[in-house]
């Protein structure tokens, strides 16, 4: 009888281990599910469609856009959520908060010829910086340059960031495609919580 009772308290113990083993499978692990709550609203959210401006307009900065993974992209864990967040700092439509980030944000997409958020990083008083070109044909320009043009390496070497006032910066570096350098300088002004370019210029090729 004494023995009985001490093995009591060992089987109880792997009772309860049984009978946590699918609790523990539910919370994830590996490539299992990690989230259950299968009513959540955010699970039914979806990207709206691209907004078609009419001519004459200003198309809108889709910067701070978040796009919203398909159910097939990343480690989808089968049960219609993601073990993971979608990057706040993508290349695609990066929310960038400081003049660094939005000239890293700017190469790298231009590198990814992601054209969209290369030219959603430029501000609507944008100056083009040749009077041959109004600044929304220059933009075109830009955005046909990053989408079929050469590739430029995703990170530009020697930024410098110098203030003009309070709500100005001038970045300098270079920018690297291949075996060719170019010197360039951005303008960039605060634009609510980030900042966004108004001048651009070459002052070197290499």
């Amino acid at each position: 009888m004494n023995k009985i009772r001490a093995l009591l308290p060992a089987r109880r113990l792997i009772v309860g281990c049984a009978l946590l083993l699918p609790l523990l499978a539910a919370c994830g692990g590996g490539e299992q599910a990690v989230c259950v709550e299968k009513e959540q609203p955010y699970l039914a959210s979806r990207n709206n469609p691209t907004l078609k401006v009419p001519d004459g307009m200003t198309q809108p900065n889709r910067a701070e856009a978040l796009t919203i993974p398909e159910p097939t992209a990343g480690r989808h864990t089968g049960s219609g959520c993601l073990d993971e967040p979608p990057s706040y700092f993508r290349s695609t439509g990066t929310t960038a908060r400081s003049p660094e980030e939005v000239v890293a944000s700017w190469a790298q997409a231009w590198a990814n010829r992601e054209a969209d958020a290369v030219v959603a990083l430029y501000s609507g008083s944008f100056t083009a910086p040749t009077e041959s070109a109004g600044s929304a044909a220059w933009l075109e320009q830009r955005r046909e340059q990053v989408a079929t043009g050469p590739v430029p390496d995703p990170v530009v070497e020697g930024l410098r960031v110098e203030p003009d006032g309070s709500d100005k910066r001038i970045v300098r570096f270079v920018q690297k495609f291949g075996t060719n350098s170019l010197r360039k300088e951005l303008t960039l002004v605060r634009e609510g919580a980030s900042w966004r370019i108004v001048a651009e210029k070459v002052a070197e090729v290499k």
